[in-house]
């Protein structure tokens, strides 16, 4: 390997940590503002001042938070623009893919009926877990589900559905499917 080319590798890998760790902390903040509106009706209210909005957005954000990311935060906050958080992460991820860092990776996420929040965060960490952090999720509702759910994250599928098992149940007893 060329030293430029070492160089590159090394560039690369030092950019895609330091995005990934920005918009990690980004993302998990957006999507806690995302599944409360009333939170984010009150962070956005200027007649509360910035001390008691930071106090209610300060139990969203990770407790390893680096330094920089959180004032950034604040400062969204300070300047009455915490409703665009969601914006700069998409362009951040724009921004990232456009010079070869990370790309988010679609989780998407298919019920018969609509989630509550606490069944969503439960999911998405589930599948933060399982797949890691720069999950882009996005749910929706099926009701020919059945239930269970139906989950993709990027080219891998979790089918529960109920209307799967009741397929491969009439294939297991040789009945045509109808």
């Amino acid at each position: 390997m060329s030293a430029s080319s070492e160089v590159q590798v090394y560039t690369q890998a030092a950019f895609e940590t330091a995005i990934k760790d920005w918009l990690t902390n980004l993302e998990h903040i957006a999507g806690a503002l995302d599944r409360s509106p009333d939170l984010l009706k009150r962070l956005a209210d200027d007649a509360s001042s910035f001390e008691v909005r930071q106090a209610v957005l300060t139990p969203l954000m990770r407790e390893d938070i680096p330094a920089p990311v959180r004032n950034f935060v604040f400062g969204m906050l300070a300047n009455g623009d915490v409703v665009l958080l969601n914006d700069v992460v998409t362009e951040l991820h724009s921004l990232g893919a456009a010079i070869g860092g990370p790309k988010a990776v679609v989780a998407e996420v298919t019920s018969a009926v609509e989630l509550t929040s606490e069944e969503r965060a439960a999911i998405e960490k589930r599948l933060v877990d399982q797949f890691g952090l720069g999950l882009d999720f996005r749910f929706n509702v099926d009701p020919d589900i059945l239930g269970g759910l139906l989950i993709r994250v990027g080219d891998k599928l979790l089918d529960t559905s109920v209307a799967s098992r009741l397929v491969a149940m009439r294939q297991s007893l040789g009945l045509a499917a109808s």
